[in-house]
Formats: C-alpha cells, sequence, structure tokens
C-alpha cells in the first residue's frame, strides 16, 4: 500500500485507518489521545510539535514534551520495554499527531495480507494510482514560487522518475532480492508464504514506495543476518525522514544520524548514531548529577544557616532573610533533577549438573523434508557442557531444523543424532510466546506449569530472577508486553535446570538493556549453547564458535561475526555490480 498524501474525495475515514494501513497490533488499535501544538511552517518537510502528550486508556505515556522530525535525518527511537515507543509510533502512522497532510506516511506494522498475487505484484500494489496522485501534486506546485514547495516538487521528480513500470518492477525486485526473495519466490503467491516472508513483502513495498516519512517498528525481527545487512546498507542512504525501532546496536549503529530517548515520559534528542548517543548521555547525566549536587548543598547550606541564625542579631537575620530570598529564586527557576537510572531486569539462568561427553552427536546425519530434496547431508558435529555455538547462513539453509533435530523433533532420513541420556534441553524460539495462555498471570502460568513443585513465594523469587516483579506477576499475560511475555518463556526454561540452551532469535521482543542481561545470564552460566540469531552484538557477546550452515553442510567459520559481516557485505556488492 502506498503512503497516504494529500486528501480527496476517496480518502480513507478515521475509522477506515487501522484497515488500510494493515492490521494493526493490539497495543495500537487501543483508545490513544494525543494532543500538541503543530510549530512548523505549513508547507514545510520538517516536523515540529510543540506541548505534545500522548496517553493510553488514560494512562501518561508522554508529557508536555516535543518532536521534532527533520527532514534527511534517520532516527533511532530507543527506551525500556514498556515506555510507550510502539504506541507512539501508531499514534504518528495514523495521523492522531497533527502532521501536515502533504507529508506522506508508511507505517510497517504487519505483513501483509494473503492473496492471489505475488511477491513481485504486492510491491508494486497500486502503483499506478500513486504515480496520477503524485503527478497532479507536481502539477499543482510547479506554479508556487515558495523555496520549500519548489524543495517538495523536486523531491517529487525524483520519485516519478522511478514510476515508470518497467524501472519500477526493476526496483522492487531489487528490493525484494535484497531482502531474501529469489526470483522464483518472487513470482510466489502471497498465499504461499509464512507470516514472517509476508512480512518481509510488506517491508519491500514500504521501501519501495519512498515516502517522506518512513516508520518502522522492528524490521529486523524477521530477517536473517543477509538481510539485516542489506536492510542497513539501504537504510544508511535513505534521504527523507526515517524513524526507526530496534533492539539491535549494531543497526542503530549503521542507519541512525539521531537518537530519540523515550525516558520518564520525555523525547529527548540526541545527534549521531547509538554509540555516540550512549556517551553523550553519560556526559550529560554526569554534569547533571554535579549540577544537582552543587544545587543540594547550597540549599543545605542555606536551610543551616537560617536555622541557625535567623532568630539572631539583626544583622544575622538579615543574612539569614537574603539567604530564604536566594532559596526561593533557586526554586522558582526550577531546580535540577536527580537523574533517574533505568530499571533494567537481570535475568538468571541456574548452573546445571555435571554430564560427560559427547552431550549431543550427529553421525553422518543426512535430513530433508523429502529424499529428492536434502538439506543436510553427512553431518558429523558435536554439542558439549562448555560450547558456545552460533548458527549463521542464508535463509532457507536450515539454522531452525538444525535445532529441531537437536530437539529430537525431527529424525534424519540417515545417520543419528545421540543424546545423552540425562541430557535436559531448554528451547527458546519466536514462537513460544504465542503457545501462552493469556488469561493466566505469570504466577498463575509458572505454577501451572510446574504443579507441587514451589510454594508460590518462591515462586515470585524464580520469576522476579527475569524481570517479573511486583504488580506483573499478578498481572494478566495478555495485557503484558511482548517482550514482558518473553521473560516469563525464559524464566520457565531456567526453572528446568537444562544443560543446553538451544535459542532461535530470542531477541525479537527484548529492549537493548534486556538483551545485554541476556548476554550476562548466558555468560554466568555452566551449560552449552548453541545460537540463531540476527543481531549481530549478541552472537559477538555469547559465541566462542560460529558454524556456517550452507550447501547441505556446517562448517566452522574461521572468523569473527563483525569479519563474517563485512564478508556478507562484499556479496552484495558482487551481486549488486553483477546485476
Amino acid at each position: 500500500m502506498p503512503p497516504r498524501g494529500k486528501k480527496g474525495k476517496n480518502a480513507p475515514k478515521k475509522e477506515a485507518v487501522a484497515e488500510l494501513t494493515s492490521n494493526l497490533k493490539e497495543i495500537t488499535i487501543s483508545p490513544r489521545t494525543t494532543t500538541g501544538v503543530l510549530a512548523s511552517r505549513p508547507q514545510a518537510r520538517d516536523v515540529k510539535v510543540i506541548q505534545f502528550n500522548l496517553q493510553l486508556h488514560g494512562m501518561n505515556l508522554v508529557v508536555d514534551s516535543e518532536l521534532e522530525l527533520n527532514y534527511g535525518r534517520r532516527y533511532g527511537l530507543i527506551g525500556l520495554n514498556g515506555t510507550g515507543k510502539s504506541t507512539l509510533l501508531a499514534a504518528i502512522g495514523s495521523r492522531e499527531v497533527p502532521i501536515p497532510e502533504h507529508i506522506t506516511i508508511f507505517h510497517l506494522e504487519r505483513e501483509i495480507e494473503k492473496s492471489e498475487k505475488t511477491a513481485l505484484e504486492c510491491v508494486l500494489d497500486e502503483l499506478e494510482q500513486e504515480k496520477q496522485k503524485l503527478e497532479k501534486e507536481a502539477e499543482e506546485l510547479a506554479v508556487s514560487e515558495s523555496e520549500i514547495e519548489q524543495e517538495r516538487l523536486m523531491d517529487l521528480y525524483e520519485i516519478l522518475d522511478g514510476m515508470d513500470y518497467e524501472v519500477a518492477k526493476s526496483r522492487a525486485a531489487l528490493i525484494l532480492h535484497g531482502l531474501g526473495f529469489t526470483h522464483e519466490m518472487q513470482n510466489k503467491k502471497a498465499n504461499d508464504f509464512s507470516g514472517g516472508w509476508r512480512m518481509r513483502i510488506a517491508l519491500a513495498r514500504a521501501l519501495f514506495y519512498q515516502p517522506a516519512m518512513l516508520l518502522l517498528d522492528e524490521p529486523t525481527n524477521h530477517l536473517d543476518l543477509e538481510a539485516c545487512v542489506w536492510l542497513e546498507e539501504y537504510l544508511k542512504n535513505y534521504k527523507r525522514i526515517l524513524v526507526l525501532i530496534s533492539h539491535s546496536q549494531d543497526f542503530l549503529n549503521g542507519v541512525c544520524t539521531n537518537i530519540i530517548h523515550f525516558h520518564q515520559k520525555k523525547l529527548t534528542y540526541y545527534g549521531g548514531n547509538y554509540d555516540t548517543y550512549i556517551k553523550a548521555r553519560a556526559e550529560k547525566e554526569q554534569h547533571q548529577m554535579k549540577k544537582y549536587q552543587w544545587e543540594q548543598d547550597q540549599i543545605a547550606h542555606m536551610k543551616e544557616y537560617i536555622a541557625r541564625f535567623g532568630h539572631g542579631s539583626a544583622k544575622l537575620a538579615r543574612q539569614a532573610k537574603s539567604k530564604e530570598k536566594t532559596m526561593a529564586r533557586m526554586e522558582e527557576g526550577g531546580l535540577t533533577e536527580r537523574v533517574v537510572k533505568d530499571s533494567i531486569a537481570s535475568l538468571t539462568f541456574f548452573d546445571c549438573d555435571y554430564i560427560p561427553p559427547p552431550v549431543l552427536q550427529f553421525t553422518n546425519a543426512t535430513f530433508g523434508y523429502s529424499k529428492d530434496k536434502i538439506l543436510y547431508r553427512d553431518l558429523d558435529l558435536g554439542i558439549d557442557l562448555d560450547s558456545r555455538v552460533a548458527l549463521v547462513g542464508p535463509n532457507g539453509a536450515g539454522k531452525s531444523t538444525l535445532l529441531k533435530l537437536m530437539m529430537g523433533q525431527l529424525a534424519p532420513l540417515n545417520g543419528m543424532v545421540r543424546k545423552h541420556n540425562h541430557l535436559k534441553i531448554g528451547w527458546y524460539h519466536q514462537h513460544l510466546t504465542e503457545t501462552l495462555d493469556l488469561d493466566l498471570t505469570p504466577l498463575e502460568y509458572m505454577m501451572k506449569q510446574f504443579p507441587g513443585e514451589v510454594e508460590l513465594d518462591r515462586m515470585r523469587q524464580i520469576v522476579g530472577k527475569f524481570g517479573i516483579t511486583g504488580k506483573v506477576q499478578t498481572t494478566p499475560l495478555k495485557i503484558l508486553s511482548d517482550g514482558q511475555k518473553s521473560r516469563v518463556v525464559f524464566a520457565e526454561i531456567a526453572h528446568t535446570h537444562p544443560h543446553l540452551l538451544l535459542l532461535d532469535e530470542p531477541t525479537n521482543h527484548l529492549d537493548i538493556e534486556t538483551i545485554d542481561a541476556l548476554a550476562d545470564a548466558i555468560n554466568s552460566w555452566n551449560g552449552g549453547l548453541v545460537l540463531v540469531s540476527h543481531d549481530f552484538r549478541l552472537i559477538n557477546q555469547v559465541a566462542e564458535q560460529i558454524w556456517l550452515c550452507e550447501n547441505k553442510s556446517v562448517t566452522p567459520w574461521k572468523g569473527t561475526i563483525e569479519e563474517y559481516k563485512s564478508y556478507l557485505r562484499g556479496k552484495m556488492e558482487f551481486v549488486a555490480e553483477a546485476k
């Protein structure tokens, strides 16, 4: 679906926004209230909204802050799980925030709907209608002498140059290719794709239409490492406004020119990428605490003087009165606030009992979902308690399938997969939260999973080790964020005391701080790990070996994960040159 521009007779009604921008997440269709004053000039390409407020179900998410998005900037929107990042993006995308109608918006929220159209046709859908709309807008702007409108006109001409059908088809195919679609897959019907692949089609569509404002909420969640690298290279050249929510520090570093920190119901802006933000925020907080401490020391000294000498001699009383006035002026002018640190969840995996190697071994194992489509051939590999392995490789190579073979959910066609008799495996995959009974609270769910094993107070401690504390423990799972649900699943896995963790995209619903906590928990634990992740930083933090799944085999990668990323980037340049 192309981004929406000026309203016309066919402009969507407000009630239909959710349908036209694809089905929204549950949180984004909840009642929201937004207020703010548009401070931008009428035809400006920048957006500035002052006195901006956002509520969800009457709860304040943003209070008297400022929303500023400048043309040509790529913003990373960061903050802890539950602060309201997705709700803010949804409010902007559905134009509940006062944004001028000439600024086209595309908010990517979920996968493309199933249909008989091919992947390529889904990307090109409504191309002609969008072209006609932009041509009409260009005609209107051509007679204007306004500098701002002439800038918009030049932007329109650039977009229209790429809307010739053959040119557009080639560009759409190139975008799909970058996101992992082979030529055969591009001509496959949307009906035949899984939700994750239809999400990639939706992402391709968003990139294809080049809106003035592109809003992406965790766009890498359904991508493999290769597609992540391609998307990073593509977005770092995005010329308009990009607002991006991502849990990947590596991705934010590669793409963003600015960071928006969503904290304590305020939006704070920093120039530069994520690493620059970390340094700037630390310096800012250090300066703020010094100023706060100086002010508090001054106030304490003045209060002490007033208490001691306020009723003394006339001279001392006058000095005390003067200090009272000084203190009042300081308070009226606004005292520096104490720095409030983020409340970061810690995660803990319980150490496992020792079992001797081999813990898990593949011997001449061959697997395919059918005998004429072999995925792996003659695998010889082993996993022990001291193994810390990351699986990498192109999409479709079978990384998740290899984990299922380790779990015993699949059996090899030939050869064998042998597990130690006492081996306990904790398996996390990205769809596990969908199996939760959402009517239960975290405590009720855990007590149901482990009936009679521990007392309620002990279970409180167990889930508390995964950041599920206080009222969250007794809140129905359906009310919790995806990140909180993920932590409940991790608590369940940890309570089984596994010897081996198989983690398939564990970061998809976690914030940056929780991912770091997950890495710390893994590094402090004594069991084995096999990890599939699109998060380069997590791999770098926890993996001691990298195994490349490619060409029906699994082979050790002899370099670092950063070298693998460079290899992927070079491979893409080769593909681009070949085209």
